[in-house]
C-alpha cells in the first residue's frame, strides 16, 4: 500500500515551472545587459522596473477601484515567509506592542515567526466565524486589552525597545495575521463585509493587519460550467484601506505576496504592498540594507516570465486547470466516501464573485480554489477521536492525516481549548500535492479508518 500524505500543502513538482524557469535563465544570462544587474547586490526596494511590473501585473488582476498600483507601493522580497518575520521586526516591539492575533485556525508553520520575535507570551487566537473572522470576538479582545493597558499604565507612555531615531518611525499596538482569501487552512473566503469592518476596527485601534494573499491568483468560479480566465477577485484588505477615506501615511494593512505557489518554492520570492512609507521602512530591515534585495537574481526571472506573459499562461493553463479537476474530483470522493460517515465540508459561506461566461456574459458565482478545504467530523458520541483516527490512518493504510489541534495558536491555551470543541474535530485536505486518483484512494481509505477506529 502505498503511502498518501493528506497533510503536505505545497505543488506537485510536475507543476513547477521548471522548463519555462530555464528558458527565463538563459535569456537572463545571456543578456550582459540583464545578468551584470541580476548577479549583483540590489536595490533594497528591488530593480525599479520589476517592481513597476509587479505592480501594473497586481492592478490589471485586482482592478483596485483606488486606481492603479505604483512602484513604491511594491517590494520585492525572498517570500512570504521571509517577510512575515521581517515585517514583524521592523514594525512591532515586544514592549511596546500589546498582542499579536492570529486568526483560528491558522496556519502553523506562521506561528514560530512570531515565536521568533519574541510574541510568545502575545499570541491569542481569533476565531474564524462562517465570513471569515468572529469581529465581536476580537472587538471584546481589544476593549479588554484596552482597559487592562489602561488600569496598569495611567497616563504613561508605553515602554518600547525600538527607537525612532533607530529608524523605526512606526510601532503598531497590534498586529493581525490572516489569509482573507481561500484560506490556509480552512478555505474560507472573508466576506466584504468582514473586510471593510476589519479595516475600520484596525484603524480604530492602532492594528496592522498581515494579509497572507498567496491564494488569491489560484481561484476558480465553484459553477463548472464557466470558465475561469476572467474572474473577478475579492478586493484585498490593502485594496480597501486605500480605498476608504482617512488613509494614514503608514496604513493598517501589508498585502504578503509569493511567486511560490504560481512558480515554484524554491524560488524563494514574493512581494510586499503597503504604503509608500511602510515598504520604505521594509526595505531598511538590517538583512536588506545589507544585502539589497533579498531575491536579486529570481526576481528578474519571474519578470521575465511576467513580461512575456509566460507567468500568466502557466498560471491559466497549467496550474487552475489542473487544481480545479482534482478539487471536484475530491469534492466528489468525499461526498461519496464520507459524506455517510456524517462528515461534512465546512467552508463558510460563500463568497460571490463575477466572471464572463462562453458568450462573454458578465455572471455571478461562488467563489473555490487555492490548495484547501477543511472537513468536520460529526459531533456524535460514537464517533472516534480525531487522534485514535490519524492513528489508524497512518499505522493501517498509510495515510497521513493533520491533527486539527496544530492549527491552534500555541501560546493561547484558550485556542486550543477551542479547538478541542471545533477544528480538531476535523482536518485540512489539500489537493495541490497528490495527483488525481491519490485524492480518491485516499478518501476511501479515509473513510475506511473511521470505520476501523469506530472498532
Amino acid at each position: 500500500m502505498s503511502p498518501i500524505d493528506l497533510l503536505i500543502g505545497r505543488p506537485t513538482p510536475r507543476l513547477q515551472a521548471a522548463e519555462k524557469l530555464a528558458v527565463a535563465s538563459q535569456v537572463v544570462l545571456s543578456q550582459p545587459e540583464k545578468s551584470d544587474l541580476a548577479l549583483t547586490y540590489g536595490p533594497d526596494y528591488g530593480e525599479e522596473e520589476i517592481r513597476e511590473h509587479i505592480g501594473a501585473w497586481l492592478s490589471q488582476k485586482y482592478r483596485p477601484a483606488a486606481g492603479p498600483i505604483t512602484k513604491e507601493r511594491i517590494i520585492i522580497t525572498n517570500g512570504a515567509s521571509g517577510e512575515l518575520a521581517a515585517i514583524l521586526k521592523k514594525f512591532a516591539d515586544p514592549s511596546y506592542s500589546r498582542r499579536m492575533f492570529l486568526v483560528e485556525p491558522t496556519y502553523f508553520l506562521a506561528l514560530q515567526s512570531f515565536f521568533d520575535a519574541g510574541f510568545g507570551q502575545k499570541m491569542q487566537g481569533i476565531p474564524e466565524d462562517d465570513e471569515g473572522i468572529d469581529l465581536s470576538f476580537l472587538r471584546s479582545r481589544l476593549e479588554e486589552e484596552e482597559s487592562r493597558h489602561s488600569a496598569s499604565i495611567p497616563n504613561s507612555e508605553p515602554p518600547r525597545t525600538k527607537f525612532e531615531h533607530h529608524g523605526y518611525r512606526k510601532l503598531y499596538k497590534y498586529v493581525l495575521y490572516v489569509v482573507p482569501t481561500l484560506s490556509n487552512p480552512s478555505g474560507k473566503t472573508m466576506s466584504m463585509h468582514h473586510r471593510q469592518e476589519l479595516v475600520k476596527l484596525a484603524r480604530q485601534y492602532d492594528i496592522l493587519l498581515i494579509a497572507d494573499d498567496v491564494y488569491d491568483f489560484l481561484a476558480w468560479p465553484a459553477d463548472d460550467t464557466l470558465p475561469h480566465e476572467d474572474l473577478e477577485l475579492p478586493p484585498r484588505l490593502v485594496d480597501i484601506d486605500r480605498q476608504m477615506d482617512g488613509t494614514t501615511e503608514w496604513g493598517n494593512v501589508v498585502s504578503n505576496g509569493s511567486f511560490s505557489k504560481l512558480v515554484a518554492p524554491g524560488l524563494r520570492v514574493g512581494w510586499c504592498e503597503a504604503t509608500p512609507s511602510f515598504t520604505y521602512a521594509l526595505s531598511t530591515v538590517g538583512s536588506t540594507r545589507s544585502g539589497g534585495c533579498q531575491a536579486q537574481y529570481t526576481s528578474f526571472l519571474i519578470d521575465h516570465m511576467l513580461v512575456s506573459g509566460i507567468l500568466e499562461r502557466h498560471v491559466q493553463d497549467v496550474l487552475i486547470p489542473t487544481y480545479r479537476k482534482r478539487y471536484n474530483l475530491l469534492v466528489e470522493a468525499i461526498k461519496t466516501h464520507l459524506y455517510p460517515l456524517g462528515i461534512k465540508i465546512t467552508t463558510g459561506l460563500s463568497y460571490q464573485v463575477y466572471v464572463r461566461d462562453h458568450s462573454g456574459n458578465r455572471i455571478r458565482s461562488s467563489l473555490a480554489g487555492g490548495f484547501f478545504l477543511y472537513i468536520s467530523f460529526p459531533d456524535e458520541e460514537d464517533f472516534p477521536n480525531a487522534s485514535e483516527i490519524i492513528r489508524v490512518g497512518r499505522e493501517e493504510y498509510a495515510l497521513r492525516i493533520a491533527s486539527g489541534e496544530i492549527f491552534a495558536v500555541k501560546g493561547d491555551p484558550e485556542s486550543l481549548k477551542r479547538a478541542d470543541k471545533t477544528f480538531n474535530r476535523g482536518t485540512r485536505l489539500c489537493w495541490a500535492w497528490n495527483e488525481e486518483a491519490a485524492l480518491i484512494e485516499a478518501m476511501s481509505r479515509f473513510a475506511k479508518a473511521i470505520q476501523r477506529a469506530k472498532g
